[in-house]
């Protein structure tokens, strides 16, 4: 058995890792691959960006473990639902380390994972983490108990939407970069206290950087040279501030230990158009004419419209997990007449998704399987394409597949039918979007995101492996599947057959 050191960097950015580690920003990653391996992780994230978390947990794709989004479709109530241990009973691969003579693991703010679990160690969640499913909870209990006595709640506040002023985006570097030494010291402390095999934890603020650190046109107020120069190093910053925290622990352990570092997804310019896509798809739907117009708001959504969104947003995070995500579905799905509904666009993040009310999956389904089914795909794929943007007449589609195409798997029936992958240009720099067929939609913030994310997810992630067990040089041909039965085969465990991906650095043997 190896032990192994597992550093989860979540959502960073390969080229902005590569970039900073040659001109010296991240030395301690730097130092990693010069005596390790380093590559370029393929994800699922490509097609469904909230499914990677447990794909790489579990070692299975988002059609065999069924959780790709905060929400997930539930089709016998017509609405989507936050993922729960009884409708997706999902064990992180670490949770079935049972036995005294199994690995013992300490683990740290794994995102979207539920609440832990008697194993052989101990676990806390929801401690600093971008994306949470439950409240802050740990096994065994009395290890949750003391890092609330000496930390408290949860570190990360949730996400703001909107805009930010420039004091806001000030706070946000800073707070992420407090909160990353927090999580630093931690880990160090843990890794000297406690008796490990695995020691497996997560530093989330580069995701939340990733998202509103990005670039600087969401920022609300026009910024001086001196903060252009100021703000535009704020995700760096925090890059470097994980990196240093990396340094500490790695520093801390003997040379024998294995050491992974990786993300399982990237960060790019935010390209979502998925706000529009409903009123893209009403067109498509039905036929209408280029000289339509967004039909009026409801009188519940003109009640909502009256708060500013910011605010909205800022009395949303202070509600619960849970009921934030209910809120958001109620929102979707509210005013949705099932009975007219041939197809409908699911909450989704970087990709649209697109759900065909299907007669026999949907409990109101209305479209046939088969010929009726593959006629409205090929429809509503045809008609999406169509739209362009109306200044530079780019297209906003850069393709479209059906998930059956790139998934297989016993949990199918809950994936969106379509996925939509947006052209790679910035979101924020359209007016108006149009198309021949079907008329014009206005962007509702020109210049800015809507939602307020400079960055979004890009599926590409990456691997830093070193020490015992790990041979030196390029990683090529590796995927995020890969990486749990990697670390299996390091500790010297039977890597599941239900696991999809291989064992990296050496042969392994399956269940």
């Amino acid at each position: 058995m190896t032990r192994v050191l597992a550093i989860a960097l979540d959502a960073a950015e390969p080229s902005l890792i590569e970039r900073w580690m040659a001109d010296g920003s991240l030395p301690a990653l730097q130092a990693l691959r010069s005596r390790g391996a380093y590559g370029r992780l393929a994800s699922t994230s490509e097609w469904m960006t909230g499914s990677s978390w447990p794909t790489f947990y579990t070692g299975q794709n988002p059609a065999q473990h069924g959780f790709y989004n905060y929400l997930v479709w539930n089709p016998q109530k017509m609405i989507a639902e936050p993922p729960t241990a009884e409708r997706l009973p999902l064990q992180p691969f670490w949770r079935s380390f049972k036995s005294d003579s199994s690995p013992r693991a300490i683990i740290l703010d794994i995102p979207l994972t539920y609440s832990p679990a008697p194993f052989n160690g101990k676990e806390i969640t929801s401690f600093a983490t971008h994306d949470t499913l439950t409240p802050m909870a740990g096994y065994p209990p009395e290890f949750v108990s003391s890092v609330r006595a000496r930390i408290g709640e949860q570190l990360m506040s949730n996400e703001r939407y909107g805009t930010q002023s420039r004091q806001e985006f000030r706070a946000t570097r800073d707070e992420l970069i407090r909160i990353t030494n927090i999580v630093g010291n931690f880990c160090l402390e843990l890794i000297g206290l406690e008796s490990w095999d695995l020691f497996f934890a997560s530093f989330a603020t580069i995701h939340r950087a990733g998202h509103r650190l990005w670039a600087l046109h969401n920022i609300a107020a026009p910024i001086s040279a001196e903060e252009k120069v100021e703000f535009s190093d704020a995700l760096r910053q925090v890059y470097i501030a994980c990196d240093q925290e990396i340094g500490r622990l790695v520093n801390a352990i003997d040379t024998d230990t294995a050491v992974l570092v990786f993300s399982l997804q990237g960060m790019r310019d935010n390209t979502t158009r998925t706000i529009l896509l409903p009123e893209m798809l009403r067109r498509v739907l039905f036929d209408l004419p280029p000289s339509t117009v967004s039909p009026p708001p409801g009188l519940l959504d003109r009640i909502r419209d009256l708060i500013p969104l910011e605010l909205r947003h800022r009395i949303k995070s202070t509600l619960s997990t849970e009921l934030r995500h209910r809120l958001t579905a109620f929102w979707r799905s509210h005013s949705q007449d099932w009975s007219k509904t041939r197809a409908f666009s699911m909450v989704a993040d970087a990709q649209g998704w697109i759900r065909i009310n299907l007669k026999g999956r949907e409990k109101q389904g209305i479209v046939a399987p088969g010929k009726e089914y593959d006629e409205l795909c090929a429809k509503i794929s045809a008609g999406l394409k169509t739209y362009v943007d109306a200044d530079t007449q780019e297209p906003l589609v850069r393709n479209i597949v059906r998930a059956s195409q790139v998934f297989e798997g016993e949990k199918m029936k809950l994936l969106p039918d379509l996925i939509i992958q947006w052209n790679e240009k910035p979101a924020a720099t359209h007016r108006t979007i149009s198309s021949s067929r079907y008329g014009s939609i206005p962007w509702p913030t020109p210049g800015r995101n809507p939602e307020g994310r400079s960055g979004n997810h890009f599926p590409e992630g990456f691997l830093i492996a070193t020490g015992k067990g790990i041979k030196e040089g390029a990683i090529s041909d590796a995927h995020i599947l890969d990486l749990a039965p990697t670390i299996l085969n390091l500790l010297g465990q039977p890597v599941p057959d239900l696991m999809e991906g291989k064992v990296l650095f050496a042969g392994g043997n399956r269940q």
